[in-house]
């Protein structure tokens, strides 16, 4: 008889992000890729969207968001979830941090599950 290998299917947690920067175009699509690939390797899907840091809290207010990255600071007004720095992502000081910081929010999302 053969012995067939079951392939072992990955689950991925899901987890929402607002990627900010001052005009919601240039940083925050370098660190939207940087994060979407560090994410990927932590088995976490993320659905990001990018926007201006002058619009994240009304952004915040009508979407499904889960944390928000900035690269403008993380002093943002009207907004109600976990604000994390962007910039280790662009400088590669300190990004193991912001990923620590996101798996805090996706441990806490799914807790209880």
């Amino acid at each position: 008889m053969f012995n067939r290998a079951k392939k072992e299917e990955k689950v991925f947690k899901e987890v929402s992000g607002l990627v900010v920067c001052a005009d919601g175009v240039a940083t925050s699509t370098i660190v939207r890729v940087a994060l979407k690939e560090g994410l990927e390797d932590m088995d976490i899907e993320a659905d990001l969207e990018q926007g201006r840091v002058l619009d994240a809290g009304r952004t915040t207010k009508g979407g499904n968001f889960d944390f928000v990255i900035s690269t403008a600071g993380t002093d943002l007004e009207d907004v109600d979830i976990p604000i994390i720095s962007g910039v280790p992502l662009l400088t590669g000081i300190g990004k193991d941090k912001v990923f620590e910081q996101i798996k805090d929010v996706v441990d806490k999302k799914y807790a209880g599950r």
